[in-house]
Formats: C-alpha cells, structure tokens, sequence
C-alpha cells in the first residue's frame, strides 16, 4: 500500500508543481479546466466544499490524500483505515483551501472593491455562466484587480461563460448584468 500512496503522492505533486509554475510563469488563471464539475445553483448546500470541484482541487485532494496515507501505512495502519483516514484527511484539506486559505489570500492580497463598483455600464466578464435566470458570477477587473461577483441577467436569458456583460443594476452583492449584444441590439430597435 505504500507504494500506491507514494506513487500517488508523486504524480500529484508533480502536477501540481507544473501547474502552478505555468500559472506564474504566464500568468495565466484559468487553463480551460477550472470550470466547476459539481455546482449546486446558489451554493446553498454545505457539504459540497468538501469535494473537488476542478482540476486544481484533485490534484490538491490527491496529494493530501496519498500523503495522509502514505504516514499512516508507514505507522502500520491497515490499508483500510489509512484509504479511509486519508479520504477524510483530503476533503478537509479542501474544504481549508476554499475557505481559510482563500480567505487569507484575500485579506493579504487584495484590497476591498468599492461599494460603489462595479457601477451601472461597467464591463465585466461571465465566468460562471447564467442558466435560466439562475445564479453565476462575472470577473470584473478594477484597478487592474480581478474580482469575482454573484451576478443574474437581467433579462432572463442565458449568458455562457466567457461572454461580455455590461452591469445594469447592483442590489446589494448581486450584479443584474446583460450581454453586450442584448445593448446593442436594444440601441438598434430604437
């Protein structure tokens, strides 16, 4: 059994490793692969945090995974418990990242977005997209900083991730936002 954690163990961090080193060197965010795979409309359920959600947080639930295992093998635990511990030991691991890290990062790394941004005709673009009226995000960029805000359309139609979005109202921390085509093709009818 060790040497399934320790392969495991590896692979994980190897990937990892590259990824994060493509990340800085390019500065690139999002490599395609960073769409949700389990998304709950609204986020309301809880224990979804505890479950990876994209390519970046199985390498992450991997590697804890395989290195929680890998100690408890190696302290002659049976390769039932130390797949189980190390299964538990992977989904806090990612419920931490999502929220104590993630946190962290912000507070230290980025400053708060004005109360009064994103503002009625600022641009943003959709990042989670928009089905049915239903909940997503957009990433608006202000002052060269990314931030992702919850966001709805406005006319209740759907808005695929990666398209542009002009902002049309701001209620509290939701952003009512519409295609930049959708403005236009209003400007034309009148």
């Amino acid at each position: 059994m060790i040497i399934f954690f320790l392969v495991l163990l590896v692979v994980s961090l190897m990937a990892l490793a590259a990824e994060m080193i493509l990340r800085s060197a390019y500065k690139i965010d999002n490599f395609g692969v960073d769409k949700y795979w389990l998304d709950f409309h609204g986020k309301t359920i809880p224990f979804e945090d505890f479950f990876p959600h994209n390519v970046f947080e199985l390498l992450i639930f991997i590697l804890a995974f395989s290195a929680f295992g890998l100690i408890l093998s190696g302290a002659s635990m049976p390769a039932a418990g130390s797949v189980f511990c190390g299964l538990i030991f992977g989904s806090l691991a990612i419920y931490s990242k999502k929220h104590l890290f993630f946190n962290i990062y912000v507070r230290a790394k980025r400053e708060k977005l004005p109360k009064n941004r994103p503002d009625a005709d600022d641009k943003a673009v959709c990042r989670e997209e928009i089905l049915d009226g239903g909940y997503g995000s957009i990433e608006f960029v202000y002052k060269g900083r990314k931030y992702i805000l919850p966001a709805m359309s406005a006319n209740e139609t759907d808005i695929e991730a990666g398209e542009e979005v002009t902002v049309v109202h701001r209620e509290e921390e939701i952003c009512w936002v519409e295609k930049i085509n959708e403005e236009l093709r209003e400007v034309e009818e009148d």
